[in-house]
């Protein structure tokens, strides 16, 4: 017995010890759904919110204390209890912690507005960056990596490169499906193919860049050095000036903007009278759609 047991030891010390890299959320709401047993919801809550969280995306070691926090909220407009087709939309969340605080910031905060799949209860979720198998697990796959290239870019600068190249397979071998969201040209600029298409391009690089600078040259040393970071903070949003002029149209300042805005006023606030008129002048400029928001920062 002793022998087997060295055995099985030995067996399992074989055996790769990552942990996974996502602690992610899957909720799904189906109130415009009209259906009286809504069973296959919640199991398919459960299923994807395992595959999320069970799949090693990233190639590197994770303690379970530093896998990313993340939410994916799908709203059902449709779902086909013959074809077993699901629609809707889905709203996409990351976080980041700061250095030496308890302060969570948002890094990632997007509505897909093209969410749809197909899905049988108890079906099995195959996925590979190199192959389309399904939209589901594309979908999924596609954003897992994405989430892991804004993380990676706020720690270092350009570390999520990998992540972006593999998030643009998952893209490129979507778009046999013929499915909105995948297609270069769609109506709405808010797909992910523009999504990895700019972050990806050379001439999006600065944005990149105010993503690390904005973390770990502003937040991370908010505590130690609040004047400091707000300085480094406000040469990010000069940095983003520079991008809205170029490309004032793209979805890449949209979504900065999205996960920042209310960060900024609670940022700014603190910011000296002189500071706050010029800050406020430069958000406006660069995001007139949370103008309302960026009044605060006067009083």
């Amino acid at each position: 017995m002793r022998k087997i047991v060295f055995i099985l030891a030995y067996l399992f010390s074989l055996i790769p010890a990552f942990s996974q890299d996502l602690n992610c959320k899957v909720i799904i709401i189906d109130q415009q759904i009209s259906l009286t047993d809504k069973r296959i919801f919640r199991t398919l809550e459960q299923v994807l919110t395992e595959f999320m969280n069970n799949t090693k995306w990233s190639l590197d070691k994770i303690q379970t204390s530093e896998r990313i926090e993340c939410t994916i909220q799908i709203i059902l407009t449709n779902y086909d209890l013959q074809t077993h087709h699901f629609t809707g939309t889905a709203q996409i969340q990351s976080v980041r912690p700061i250095y030496a605080s308890s302060y969570n910031t948002v890094l990632f905060n997007f509505n897909d507005e093209n969410w749809e799949f197909d899905y049988t209860e108890f079906q099995r979720l195959d996925f590979n960056e190199n192959n389309y198998s399904s939209n589901l697990t594309s979908l999924f796959g596609f954003y897992a990596y994405f989430i892991l290239g804004l993380d990676y870019d706020s720690y270092g600068m350009l570390g999520g490169t990998t992540y972006f190249t593999k998030a643009q397979s998952v893209v490129s071998n979507a778009q046999q499906s013929g499915l909105a969201g995948w297609q270069p040209f769609e109506k709405s600029m808010r797909s992910r193919y523009n999504l990895i298409d700019n972050i990806t391009s050379e001439r999006f690089r600065p944005f990149r860049e105010v993503y690390y600078k904005y973390h770990r040259q502003g937040l991370d040393i908010m505590i130690k050095n609040p004047e400091d970071a707000r300085k480094n903070i406000y040469t990010c949003l000069e940095m983003m000036q520079k991008i809205f002029k170029i490309a004032p149209n793209t979805v890449l300042p949209q979504v900065f903007f999205e996960a920042k805005s209310d960060e900024l006023v609670n940022i700014f606030k603190g910011a000296t009278a002189s500071e706050k008129p010029k800050v406020v002048a430069l958000l406006y400029e660069i995001n007139i759609t949370n103008s309302t928001k960026y009044d605060k920062i006067k009083n």
